[in-house]
């Protein structure tokens, strides 16, 4: 996350912008303008597809730091210090510069994404049955935005961590054993076995094309896969650090005749 530049604070919470975002932001911009739109109102001009694509997509990043804002804010009401949100190919990532200290907390705050996500969906679902057939336009917009964020919400509640759905069962197992770190290592595991399946399915995608999938969406879906089991191998190796670590004091780890 080294490659970004800020955008501004937002409740104390700064906002910074990865590059890899504007290769996602084009890539959906692009699939709506040219492909979904045109599928569904092939009676619109090219200039309307561009418009109501561009517009979609940042409203759907717009959407995705909402997610991230609400996990951040639940956060901070329950003691866990957020330092920065940051939008990248994925998504949406926020920062904390402070550990969980309770079960409980972790729950709150792991809800918060999701729910937030449909509640989002929820308006803009409300929004498209107010508008279709009034405002086209709009309504087209609406849909995909309450489809999306539906989607989004699903999808994070998988639990494979470090997606909410992980947070939110390592959260279960550290209340019911009280057991950080035990917890923490089912839970890192779990989510590298899900990586694992998604990038083995994303494969299958790729060479059988089920469901009319196409061998593009196969790829993002191994990418999804690949960048979870990363993100769960490094959350495994930072918990084995720390358990190694946790009985020493940082005096045994320095020269004593430091000036």
């Amino acid at each position: 996350m080294s490659s970004t530049f800020n955008l501004g604070k937002l409740f104390g919470i700064e906002f910074r912008l990865h590059f890899s975002w504007f290769i996602i932001f084009i890539l959906i911009t692009t699939s709506l303008s040219l492909q979904v739109f045109p599928a569904s109102h092939p009676d619109w001009s090219v200039v309307l597809y561009w418009v109501i694509g561009i517009i979609t997509s940042l409203l759907f990043f717009t959407s995705v730091v909402a997610h991230e804002l609400a996990h951040s804010l639940v956060g901070r009401a329950n003691g866990i210090s957020i330092g920065s949100i940051t939008l990248f190919i994925f998504g949406g990532v926020a920062q904390m510069t402070s550990e969980v200290t309770n079960a409980k907390a972790e729950l709150k705050m792991a809800v918060a994404g999701p729910v937030c996500s449909l509640a989002i969906g929820g308006f803009f679902g409300l929004l498209w049955f107010l508008t279709e057939g009034v405002v086209e336009p709009l309504a087209v917009i609406s849909f995909w935005l309450a489809y999306v964020n539906v989607v989004l919400a699903a999808f994070n509640l998988v639990p494979g961590f470090p997606l909410d759905g992980g947070r939110v069962f390592r959260s279960i197992l550290w209340y019911i054993s009280g057991n950080y770190s035990r917890s923490s290592r089912i839970a890192t595991r779990v989510g590298q076995g899900i990586g694992l399946l998604l990038i083995l399915g994303g494969i299958s995608i790729v060479f059988l094309r089920p469901f009319d999938l196409t061998w593009f969406e196969g790829i993002w879906i191994a990418f999804i896969g690949w960048f979870l089991e990363r993100a769960a191998s490094a959350s495994y190796r930072q918990v084995r650090w720390q358990e190694a670590l946790s009985s020493f004091a940082a005096a045994e780890a320095m020269p004593p005749d430091c000036p």
